[in-house]
C-alpha cells in the first residue's frame, strides 16, 4: 500500500519522494519501503521538455528544486532526469544538468499516483 493510505503515518503530498514506493510492515508493526521500484526518463526526450541549468556556488538539490519549482520536494526528479544516482554526491558549480518542465513533472506525478 502507499504511505498515503496508512492512517498512522503522517500525510505527504504527492511530491515527496516517500509517496513513490509502496509501504510495508513487518512482523513487528515497522513499517519499510520498497525501494527497488525505480522510475527512469527515456533518453530520447525532445530538449524542449527541460531546460537547462547551470549548478551555481552552494546550489544543493532541494535548493535547486526550490528554485525551479517553488518546492525543495523535488529534486529526486532532476536527479532522474539526470542519471544522478547518488545524491550525496557533491555538486560541481558550473556543471550543467537538466531540469524537467513543470509540465513533465506533473506528468511524471499524475502516472506515479496512477501506479
Amino acid at each position: 500500500m502507499k504511505q498515503n493510505q496508512i492512517s498512522a503515518l503522517p500525510k505527504l503530498t504527492l511530491e515527496n519522494m516517500e509517496t513513490i514506493f509502496n509501504v510495508y510492515t513487518d512482523a513487528d508493526g515497522m513499517y519499510y519501503y520498497n525501494l527497488l521500484q525505480t522510475i527512469s526518463f527515456p533518453s530520447n526526450l525532445p530538449s524542449t521538455f527541460f531546460k537547462n541549468y547551470t549548478v551555481e556556488y552552494q546550489d544543493t538539490w532541494p535548493y535547486i528544486s526550490y528554485k525551479a519549482y517553488s518546492t525543495p520536494n523535488l529534486w529526486w526528479i532532476i536527479l532522474l532526469a539526470n542519471n544522478i544516482q547518488d545524491p550525496t554526491a557533491d555538486i560541481v558549480p558550473g556543471t550543467s544538468i537538466n531540469i524537467p518542465t513543470i509540465d513533465i513533472v506533473r506528468e511524471v506525478l499524475t502516472q506515479i499516483n496512477k501506479q
